[in-house]
């Protein structure tokens, strides 16, 4: 612990009791503009199911049991102490207030956590923060029915993909994680021939193959048009024309494909082999995402390799998210592999936000994050820790959403 706290007085920190830490000012510049909490509008040049958008306007009140008392900001922070590998840091300059846990990684892990464990689904960051769990932090962006734009792969099973070149964490089976730009690449193999397909657990579109697993409920969700292929242990087990919303084996997956995507199917028959490959791929050139056991997606990257690296420009985010101050969120590591779980507060007369790079800067310079990249902010943006909400919502009140990330107990 010595190490790390030596390391972030180099950073600009000064410790003014146990549990807290304040730091130098940054630049502050640009007003405040609402951070979206859905994916950025894509070009899909083939919809047929309407791929879901959100009105950044848009707020669902969460659902609570009887007698259940919506969770708030903790008055009394919960107590940190060195023996647990933990550290709870405050920033607070300049009208900016944010927020870090850093987790020893060789006494935690991460987890991805989808919401009501399946996609689609929503739910607040207090419903999939785990009794047993030390921190959660919302994470990826998504649309009103709870699908995720990102990808996202849990205990090595593929949750959702995404169109865009986004930036990742994977989390390998030691804990070690990578960071990077990567894009997903599905190819179906089957009697000589070879399917990209559009995507796992997303919307159909026209002319597109989609495969469904079980991380997507219990049935496809599609409509009547194309076909849809039951596939177990890498044999087709049922093929059905022009029926929809299929069940999905728990063991198995679908595929559905969508007007001239079907075509290439109708060689196939009952019985034929049937091979899935997937590659998650690092543009960046760096380490193999395929080795990752989780990988979580949303971005851009706001540092790498211990300097500012801001990604906005390159993973085509919009002008209100490249350039606007907004609550955030992020997720990094400190120089020795520890875990960092971020946020800052915005849209609030305690705290007035970050633009993109000014949140890079406290990232790196007063949490001693060496990597990290940004999650979905707005009134998304939260953190739990040891069942306590850290932070102030600027929505008032939890936002449901798609997925968390959160710390566990080795």
């Amino acid at each position: 612990m010595i190490k790390k706290i030596a390391a972030l007085l180099t950073a600009g920190i000064f410790f003014i009791m146990p549990n807290f830490a304040f730091a130098e000012e940054i630049p502050t510049e640009t007003e405040i503009v609402d951070e979206p909490f859905n994916e950025p509008t894509k070009e899909n040049p083939q919809p047929e199911e309407k791929i879901p958008t959100l009105d950044p306007s848009y707020h669902d009140l969460p659902t609570y049991e009887e007698g259940e008392e919506p969770p708030k900001p903790a008055e009394e922070l919960p107590p940190v102490e060195e023996v647990e590998g933990l550290e709870f840091l405050v920033y607070h300059q300049d009208g900016v207030m944010a927020f870090a846990i850093i987790a020893d990684h060789e006494k935690y892990k991460l987890q991805p956590v989808i919401a009501r464990g399946q996609i689609p689904g929503r739910a607040t960051v207090s419903q999939m923060n785990a009794p047993d769990a030390i921190a959660t932090i919302n994470a990826s962006y998504f649309d009103k029915s709870g699908v995720i734009y990102g990808n996202t792969k849990i205990d090595g099973v593929t949750v959702s993909t995404t169109y865009f070149v986004r930036s990742a964490i994977g989390i390998n089976a030691d804990g070690s994680t990578i960071f990077g730009r990567q894009l997903y690449r599905g190819v179906l193999q089957f009697n000589g021939n070879e399917v990209v397909i559009g995507g796992v657990n997303c919307e159909r579109g026209k002319d597109n193959v989609i495969v469904y697993n079980a991380w997507n409920g219990a049935t496809t969700g599609t409509n009547n048009s194309g076909v849809e292929l039951i596939v177990r242990n890498g044999t087709v087990e049922n093929i059905l024309w022009g029926k929809g919303s299929n069940t999905i084996p728990p063991d198995g997956y679908v595929v559905s494909a969508h007007g001239t995507a079907a075509e290439i199917f109708k060689s196939v028959y009952d019985g034929d082999l049937m091979n899935f490959e997937e590659d998650y791929i690092n543009v960046e050139h760096g380490a193999d995402f395929n080795e990752a056991i989780h990988i979580l997606s949303a971005g851009p990257t706001l540092v790498k390799n211990g300097e500012i690296y801001v990604t906005a420009e390159a993973e085509q985010f919009p002008a209100d998210i490249k350039n606007g101050r907004a609550p955030r969120s992020a997720v990094g590591i400190t120089e020795y592999g520890d875990y960092i779980f971020a946020v800052v507060d915005g849209r609030q007369a305690h705290s007035k936000g970050c633009t993109l790079t000014e949140w890079a800067q406290i990232l790196r310079n007063n949490f001693g994050a060496v990597q990290a990249i940004n999650l979905d902010g707005g009134g998304s943006t939260e953190l739990f820790f040891k069942g306590s909400l850290i932070n102030s919502p600027s929505d008032g009140r939890e936002r449901l959403i798609g997925d968390a990330l959160t710390i566990l107990r080795k």
